[in-house]
């Protein structure tokens, strides 16, 4: 007889489809680093955050993901960083509305999908 129980089921095809949604988001990602980001990085050249991590643009792959992911967090959170001075509120506003918006959405959807890991290893040790 097997120890595995529906629980366990359960709890292994979410994190399943959790780390799906990581990998997808990743290669969402990827594919804005390599198509946009030359347009992105046009329309953000006031904000000194945003250029001080030009370095992960010569990192390769995962530097070009870490640097639209940052650009995505500072769009998604502007007013902090606008009022210490970290972001040009006019680069901010004339930002691409349907990138801007993708971008957004997308480090939403990363903090969901990192809450969910959370809440799924919480169940786990509930389980256990």
């Amino acid at each position: 007889m097997s120890n595995v129980t529906t629980a366990d089921l359960i709890l292994v095809s979410c994190g399943g489809v959790t780390f799906l949604g990581v990998v997808i988001l990743m290669g969402v990602y990827l594919y804005w680093g390599y198509t946009r980001m030359d347009k992105i990085m046009d329309e953000v050249k006031g904000c000194k955050l945003i250029n001080r991590y030009k370095f992960y643009l010569r990192m390769g792959v995962w530097g070009r993901v870490m640097m639209v992911a940052g650009v995505a967090g500072c769009l998604a959170f502007p007013g902090y960083l606008i009022k210490h001075g970290q972001l040009s509120s006019e680069d901010i506003d004339r930002f691409p509305e349907p990138l801007k918006s993708r971008l957004i959405l997308s480090h939403y959807v990363a903090w969901g999908l990192a809450a969910s890991l959370v809440i799924e290893w919480g169940v786990m040790e509930i389980i256990r």
